[in-house]
Formats: C-alpha cells, structure tokens, sequence
C-alpha cells in the first residue's frame, strides 16, 4: 500500500500507520522526527533504524530486515489500495522487480530500509506516484497534530 500511498488513506490504515510510527519510535529510540523533517533524509543511526523499522511494517523489508521481492510482490497483490488501481499496482510491481537488483551489499533493517525505501521513492516518483517518504511525511504530520 505505502508503496504508492492514496492521496487520501482510510481511517483504518492511518491508524495503523500512526501506531507504527510511534511503536518504531520507540523501539529505535527516536525521540523526535524533526530531524527528518529538517533534513528530509535519515542521517543519525536512530533515524535510519527508524526507517528500516517503518520500512518492515510496511512490507517493503520482511521480518529479517532483507529485502524480498516475492515477499514485497505479495504484499502488493493483496494490498487494498492497489487493487483499486491496476496501473498503480503493476507500476508498484515492476518498480519492486527493479529495486531488486539495486538493494544489495546492505545488511540489516537499518541500512536496507533506507536503500529500498530510496529505490521504491525514486521509481515511483518517476513514473508519477506519491512515494512511500511523501506518504510517510503525511502520517507525521498527523501525528504531530
């Protein structure tokens, strides 16, 4: 779902997303996000970790912290959201497919999730959808709220 968030997340879905944020917090010990709202990129260990946690809840890391593209493909056939938009959840697909070749030689959720949250932004964004950071910025912004 993250993957090309919807403009609008249901209530559901923002909810979860709004738990997960805080549960990855704290378990990453991030006490505040304003230095990914400053920076706009994961530059101290916390907030990689951070990242790597989200990117887990999300699906786009399996429980390892690896990125798995049959893991993630999956999550994408089953994803609500996509289902509604075949263009959305191919173009999803095939950006998994080519972030796999790209998301090696890291180790660990906390460098994997930034390097296949940057793969998943950039080829989503460059075929025109909202990115999983854009979407993960909206879930910040309601829990700053």
């Amino acid at each position: 779902m993250l993957l090309a968030a919807p403009a609008k997340a249901d209530e559901p879905d923002l909810t979860k997303a709004i738990k997960d944020l805080k549960d990855c917090m704290a378990s990453e010990n991030l006490d505040s996000l304003d230095g990914l709202k400053t920076n706009k990129e994961a530059t101290t260990t916390e907030e990689k970790c951070f990242i790597g946690c989200m990117m887990k809840s999300v699906h786009v890391l399996n429980s390892d912290g690896e990125y798995d593209v049959d893991f993630l493909k999956e999550h994408i056939n089953h994803c609500p959201e996509l289902m509604k938009d075949q263009q959305k959840k191919a173009a999803a697909i095939e950006v998994a497919e080519s972030c796999a070749a790209k998301v090696t030689g890291c180790s660990g959720y906390c460098e994997c999730g930034v390097v296949a949250g940057d793969c998943m932004s950039e080829g989503m964004e460059a075929k025109g959808y909202e990115t999983i950071y854009e979407w993960l910025e909206k879930v910040i912004v309601k829990v700053d709220a």
